[in-house]
């Protein structure tokens, strides 16, 4: 079906904040953001280093749909874009998303973009279809996970933390480090970016700067400081990090960030004992559960996650287009 001739297709600005989120709430129930945190990534997005590029599509004055083409900044290519297209559930199908993805679509053609990178969950096939239709291929696969903290047996995992102190390693937050050392945020940096190195990505990860770390996981809206564990070891270096992020939308659950451990740190422990502790701060703080993403080849933290119970959603695909 073809759009309504009242369809029109324009950039998006601050004043439709309210109306994205609510399109991007009906469309994935179970990730609702918040106009607070849709500002804050705007906000802090840095338009001289990244591209980006987003438009609604309205009908009659009424705001039905969005996407975004931008960069990424996790994995910079400079010719490589991602693209995004969400599309209220009852209203697809009538040419809403095909409108946004081609004005998108042209707008990297200019910019003589080589690839497009997206992505879509396999259950919904909507959405599958409407990018493989498109020539899109599967370059990646990602399971959600989610574990459902009440009730957790910590009895099965007794002797996680014993086994990491018998090192000397100690476990805990960035907010306490931060209060009894002013290097605590570089060197959570540091590891942060050491881990984030070694996670699965169709391109080779890109380095942070010490900006872009304090904007995402510290000064972010959703950012626990207290939920950011660290293992360190008796000569105060910083061996493993596993933090995670709430849900402003639902406060029922959070979300996990990344779990890594140094090289020459692993097979010793350190990120089991991080993960339960973020378990324990989950049922202290009354949290349902937590949800977590990881390449379905990265063996290591999927058994960590299957041995605490974690129950396997869906896979989220990611893929790409050859321009």
């Amino acid at each position: 079906m073809k759009t309504s001739p009242k369809t029109t297709v324009r950039p998006a600005t601050p004043a439709d904040y309210p109306s994205l989120v609510a399109v991007g709430k009906a469309s994935y129930p179970d990730y609702g953001e918040t106009v607070e945190e849709w500002r804050h990534w705007d906000e802090t997005w840095d338009h001289s280093k990244y591209f980006k590029l987003r438009l609604v599509a309205e009908d009659s004055g009424r705001v039905v749909g969005y996407g975004q083409v931008n960069h990424m900044r996790w994995a910079f290519v400079p010719t490589k874009y991602r693209i995004d297209i969400t599309v209220l559930p009852d209203l697809r199908g009538r040419g809403y998303g095909t409108a946004l993805y081609d004005e998108l679509f042209a707008a990297v053609t200019e910019r003589d973009g080589r690839a497009l990178g997206a992505a879509a969950k396999e259950s919904m096939t909507d959405g599958v279809r409407f990018l493989t239709k498109r020539g899109y291929r599967e370059v990646k696969r990602d399971w959600e996970s989610r574990l459902f903290v009440k009730g957790f047996d910590f009895a099965r995992f007794a002797t996680a933390d014993d086994r990491v102190a018998k090192q000397g390693i100690r476990i805990t937050t960035l907010a306490d480090e931060m209060r009894r050392d002013s290097g605590a945020l570089q060197k959570a940096f540091d590891l942060n970016e050491d881990c984030r190195m070694d996670v699965p990505s169709v391109d080779p990860p890109t380095r942070h700067t010490f900006e872009e770390f304090r904007r995402d996981d510290v000064d972010a809206p959703n950012a626990l400081l207290d939920a950011f564990f660290i293992a360190i070891d008796k000569g105060g270096r910083y061996l493993g990090v596993s933090n995670m992020f709430r849900s402003l939308d639902d406060p029922a659950f959070l979300w996990q960030g990344i779990t890594g451990v140094r090289r020459g740190a692993r097979g010793r422990g350190i990120a089991m004992a991080l993960k339960l502790r973020t378990v324990r701060y989950a049922i202290d703080k009354g949290i349902d559960h937590i949800k977590t993403w990881n390449d379905v080849h990265n063996r290591p933290m999927l058994s960590i996650n299957e041995a605490m119970g974690f129950a396997r959603q869906p896979a989220w695909i990611s893929y790409e287009k050859d321009l």
